[in-house]
């Protein structure tokens, strides 16, 4: 018989039940190995980001929490890696290849101090996360409440030429004989004739990536916002970040209650960066208009002709390790 593990001392949870069938929802930390990553950061509207923050992260808590956009802006990050456990049992396992799309809204965490919201940390509020691997898609949603979903990916060559593109199993328009099937959701492509940067990477280390994207950054936000927003934004690409997600899961006698709700923040750290560089050249952002996945509503993405141009485009190559999580707000 195997030899449980032992309970944590600060909880009376039971142990969980592994099965032995199959791959395992890995244990944490969760390390992601040679990742390559393409950011994009897209205009969206601050009305429409502010209501999507109330929707997951203020209202469930009837005031306990409270999430703000930073800026209104969306990230649009495209990544391929390996990912790996750093539990001693688990990372004995191996490793999952991995590729994912996901959409990024900086947020700043107020905190009440005597009735009144102050500002307290910020926080990476990630609304949604498609992947291609379905180990990725049980460990994400189980352990940490990522809402990931299963997704077709034309990948990029080079990730410093990171044209991609999403299939999703969506339906274009509802009705009750629809059924759903293969459909593009959006594709990131390069326009424009100017030619292909293949100089050497410009950044080698992760305060060469700050020196270079914070200035362009800051060129987004108005003129008379900027001193108080230098610092701040500064925090959200130092080594090691804050991700805030809901965390829920559907009660068996009545679908429409969740048997466990929770507000969980955990960190991301910088374990080694390689190198990197701003994208040469212009990227635009395609969305196909699908009631399945509402993303460019849901996001408030300030598209024209299901199109937008990206005011920042960025590529790395790094490892980073999403670490033990918190309960922030817990349903009771």
């Amino acid at each position: 018989m195997p030899r449980l593990p032992k309970k944590a001392a600060s909880t009376s949870y039971p142990n969980y039940v592994d099965g032995g069938f199959g791959l395992p929802v890995f244990r944490g930390p969760h390390a992601q190995q040679d990742a390559q990553l393409a950011a994009f950061f897209f205009d969206a509207d601050s009305q429409q980001l502010t209501a999507l923050c109330n929707q997951y992260l203020n209202f469930p808590t009837n005031g306990h929490t409270k999430y703000l956009p930073l800026l209104p802006k969306v990230v649009v990050l495209f990544a391929d890696m390996l990912v790996a456990s750093r539990d001693e049992r688990d990372s004995q396992v191996g490793r999952f290849a991995q590729a994912e799309v996901s959409f990024w809204i900086p947020t700043v965490a107020l905190r009440s101090v005597g009735g009144v919201f102050m500002p307290d940390h910020l926080a990476w509020f990630v609304p949604q996360l498609f992947v291609d691997e379905s180990n990725s898609i049980a460990t994400g949603r189980e352990v940490y409440g990522f809402n990931k979903q299963a997704a077709h990916f034309e990948k990029p060559k080079s990730i410093r030429h990171p044209a991609f593109a999403v299939d999703v199993v969506g339906i274009k328009h509802f009705a009750p004989q629809a059924t759903g099937q293969r459909e593009r959701l959006l594709e990131v492509r390069r326009v424009g004739d100017a030619p292909l940067d293949e100089r050497p990477p410009t950044w080698q280390s992760w305060d060469d990536a700050q020196t270079e994207v914070l200035p362009q950054l800051l060129k987004t936000v108005a003129a008379d916002s900027k001193n108080k927003l230098v610092e701040i934004t500064t925090m959200l690409i130092t080594n090691q970040m804050r991700l805030v997600f809901l965390k829920q899961f559907r009660d068996v006698a009545d679908t429409r209650l969740a048997c466990y709700q929770a507000v969980v923040e955990a960190p991301l750290s910088l374990l080694q960066f390689q190198q990197g560089g701003s994208l040469s050249g212009d990227y635009v952002l395609h969305v196909n208009p699908l009631e399945s996945h509402p993303i460019a509503h849901t996001l408030g993405l300030r598209l024209e002709h299901d199109e937008q141009r990206a005011s920042i485009g960025l590529w790395m190559k790094l490892d980073f390790l999403l670490g033990a999580g918190t309960e922030i707000w817990k349903a009771t």
